[in-house]
Parts: structure tokens; sequence; C-alpha cells
């Protein structure tokens, strides 16, 4: 009775009690250290039953295995409180305050804490602490002698964690190996290569390797470069700013924007001109994606440029149905062309010649997925017919970047009028939902046809007046005479921009 009452006193109970009731609460707040808190109620539940047995046995505590039962269950104890110490100041306080520290440092400190308590341990049942530190140094150094490799690896995860030269997350190369450096701890150092692999790297081989650090995590970035080439019968300028102007003005996913990327001539070949577009990877992770998509965006931004990339020089052999397939592709894209052109109303009071003639000044301008077709607020004096894909109409806000999409444009619609009859600013932002294939049309090219019949400005007023009244009587609930009062005005007043713009 002796022993159960000394087994259930206050301090006892109120120990482990606490220590499974904050075992229970870690197991359910930290789900990502279960396996470690697990491993810690193992060994609380070897404390406890050490003590209940060494108690319930009532053995004397001379004797030499329960005493060493006994050193065993606080020593279980007491790690055990570390552990949940450890991870509630490092899994659950020190994130919430965002103040994380490396696994190589908590895994140092846990360490040093466990050292210290095991002295505690043996020190308060009795032993002679000294004489134990002796001969632990002579056991040291040959078990030093027998694991150096071991040590070495070790040493050199210390070495590499208080130098600071690289850390995860950053962009590493090392011997044969590249890739993002996913976790550096005591004896390995983990790599995640681009294909997705992981290497294990001894610690070791790092300190003895050159190790190349080709992007930071936080602060650099990479520097990446994509070639392309060019033939000679397009100036530099040309190329230069067209690759400048897509990259700088709507840059791909994952792409820096300070730096700026920018298009640079690397060579000159004897029969084409070597470019690359250069930028900076904003997520390490991601390199060939970006690559991907920078030369997607470099294809397009050339294509609407009417810029052609060079290929290599073949032998072609000319069969005499050459011509004719040359031929039937010409007239295919006219009657493409004349047919986009039929499906927008504002055309309709031209003549078929006059319409034939405007289908030969359409320019292709295809536009990938996710790609800025007209922005709200620029000043472009051209319009959009679309053959393929579909578009966003986007109105922002102005506050954030917060955007509403009011409209869906596809195949046989078309954008910009008000860009080309008047050369008024964009009222909205037109992103590609598709890839998408449409002809442009610049007010160059229609000031011909205007300047031939110029009366057509007035059926063209005429229907984007309606147009712009059809709008307001949505937005202003417009109805009646008001509506008509309105039509006038609006359509004179459309009449005298264009009238003014084309210099009529």
């Amino acid at each position: 009775m002796h022993n159960i009452s000394a087994l259930f006193g206050p301090w006892l109970t109120g120990f482990y009690s606490l220590l499974f009731i904050s075992i229970a609460f870690l197991y359910l707040a930290d789900p990502a250290s279960r396996k470690r808190v697990g491993m810690t109620a193992f060994l609380a539940v070897c404390s406890l039953a050490g003590i209940l047995g060494t108690n319930f046995l009532g053995v004397s505590s001379s004797d030499g295995l329960v005493k060493l039962a006994i050193v065993m269950s606080r020593l279980f104890a007491v790690i055990a409180v570390i552990n949940v110490a450890g991870v509630f100041v490092f899994s659950l306080l020190l994130p919430k305050v965002k103040a994380g520290i490396s696994k190589f440092i908590e895994d140092l400190i846990l360490a040093g804490a466990y050292i210290v308590a095991g002295l505690a341990v043996i020190s308060a049942s009795g032993a002679n602490l000294s004489g134990i530190l002796a001969t632990s140094a002579v056991v040291t150094g040959v078990v030093a002698f027998s694991l150096q490799d071991t040590l070495g690896n070790i040493i050199g995860g210390m070495v590499l964690h208080l130098e600071n030269s690289f850390m995860p997350g950053d962009w590493i190369a090392v011997e044969k190996y590249e890739g993002i450096l996913r976790e550096l701890r005591w004896r390995q150092t983990t790599l995640e290569t681009l294909d997705g692999d992981l290497v294990v790297i001894p610690n070791i081989i790092l300190m003895k390797s050159p190790v190349t650090v080709l992007g930071r995590a936080c602060g650099n970035s990479r520097f990446r470069a994509v070639t392309f080439n060019v033939y000679y019968d397009r100036t530099p300028g040309e190329v230069v700013n067209a690759v400048d102007r897509v990259l700088q003005e709507d840059p791909p996913a994952c792409v820096a924007a300070s730096p700026a990327p920018y298009c640079a001539i690397r060579e000159f070949q004897h029969n084409c001109v070597v470019y690359e577009a250069r930028y900076y990877l904003s997520d390490l992770s991601l390199p060939g994606r970006t690559d991907s998509n920078v030369r997607s965006k470099v294809y397009y931004a050339l294509s609407r440029a009417g810029i052609k990339l060079s290929i290599p020089n073949r032998s072609i052999v000319v069969s005499e149905g050459a011509d004719t397939v040359a031929e039937r592709s010409l007239k295919l894209e006219q009657e493409r062309r004349l047919a986009a052109l039929k499906g927008v109303d504002i055309f309709q009071a031209l003549t078929e010649s006059e319409k034939s003639l405007l289908a030969g000044l359409l320019k292709p301008t295809p536009f990938a997925a996710g790609e800025t077709i007209t922005r709200q607020g620029a000043v472009a004096d051209w319009l959009y017919l679309i053959y393929a894909g579909t578009i966003e109409v986007r109105l922002y806000s102005g506050e954030g970047g917060s955007y509403r999409a009011v409209k869906t444009l596809g195949t046989g619609d078309f954008l910009g009028e008000m860009g080309l009859f008047t050369g008024e600013p964009r009222s909205a932002t037109a992103v590609a939902a598709s890839e998408v294939g449409c002809y442009r049309l610049d007010r160059e090219g229609f000031r011909s046809v205007l300047s031939s019949r110029p009366e057509i400005a007035e059926s063209i007023a005429e229907i984007l007046a309606k147009r712009r009244m059809e709008l307001a009587e949505a937005r202003e609930k417009l109805a009646g005479e008001s509506l008509a009062r309105g039509l006038v005005t609006e359509q004179q007043d459309l009449l005298s921009k264009i009238k003014d713009f084309f210099k009529l």
C-alpha cells in the first residue's frame, strides 16, 4: 500500500497527466508531427510502465537491474518532455510568429537537450558523473576513429549550416547533378533535379567538391536565355522591339519583372541572325515550363509582326503541281478573309470590290492562350477580326487589378472598332481565352477605301452610334424619345470624329 501511495502521489499523477494531455493536444494540432508525437507517447508509456513495475514489485532500489530500470524510466520521461517542448516550439509556436529555423539547428538544439537531460538524470541517480565522463572520452575516441566518414558528414553539415553558403530552395549544381536544394541535414543533403528525381548527396562530398549556386531562393533570381533565329530580311530593331514589347508588357508566369526581360543579338550566321530572349526566373522550380512559355510568346510576337523564324537550309524539289497547290492555298486564304469581313456589320456598306481590296490588306495576327490582345486605356488604331478561338473581354476597376468579365467573343466577332475609326483609347481589356486566330486591319489600310467613297463614313457612324446607344440603354435604361434624340446626337458626334481622324 505504501508503494501504491507513493506511485499515485500528487506530483507524479500531475506530471504524467500533463504529459499525456500535451501529447494528445499536439497529435491533434500538428498532423505533420504525428509520427514524432507517437514515438513520444511510446516513450512516456515505457517510462510509466517502468515506474509502475518497480513500485508494484516492491524490490529494493539497491538491486542493479532495478536501479537501471528506474534510471531508464526517468530518462524516457525526460526525453518525452523534451520532444513535447520541441514540437510545441518548432512546429507550432515559431511558424505562428513567422520565425522558423532550419531542421539542422532544430536537431542540434534537441541533441544538446538530450545530452544535458541524460547527464542530469544519471547524476540524480547517485552515479559518479566525473568517472563516467572520463570513461566516455576514451569510448568517444574509439568511436570517432571507427566512424570517420559518418563524423565527416556530420561535421560537414555543421560547417555548411554555419557558413550559410546555400540554403533550401536554392538552385545548385554539384558534380553531375543540378537541381533545387530541398533539405540539408546532419549526414546528407537532398537535391531535387529538374526531372523530379531526388538525389541524396553525403555532406562530405559537398565539402570536397565545387558547388555552383545557380539561383537563390530569396533575393536573387536565376538568369535564363532562350535562343531563336531570324532571317536577314528583317532589321534587328524590328525583331528586338517586337520581342521586348511582349515580354515586358505581358510577361509569362514565373518571369521576374525586375531585372526586366529583353531581347539581344547573340551572333551572326551565314543565313540568319541568332537572337536571345533573356530573362530572370522568379520561381526556380519551373525553368523548363517557363522556357517553353517564353518561346511561345516569342513565336506569336514575331508572327504578329510578320517576321519569319529561320529554318535550316534544305534541298527542295519543285514538282509541277507546286504552283497549283500554292494557288489553291492563296484562294482559300482570300475566301477566309472575305468571310471574316462579311460577318462585320460595319462593313456591310462596302461593295464586293471594296471588300476584296480590304481583304488583301488584312494581316494575320495569332495570339496564344492567356495573351493580352488589347489593354484598357491603350491607344491603338486597328481592328481585329476573329476567325478562330475565343476572347474574354474584361473591365478593370483600377483598384488592386480587379476586373469583371463582361463578354466572350468568338469566330465571326470583332473588336477594336472605335480605335480604328476614331482613334479613341480601348474601353476594355481583351485576353485570349484559347489559341486565337484573327486578322488585323490598320487605319492606313482602311483610309484608301474611305477616301474613294467618303459617304461610307455616314453608314459606319450610324451603326456605331446604334451600338453605343444600345449599351447606354442597357446601362442607363433609356427609352422612347430620349433614345431617338440620343441616337441622332451620337451619330453626328461619331461622324465628325471619323472624318477628323481620317482627314476626309
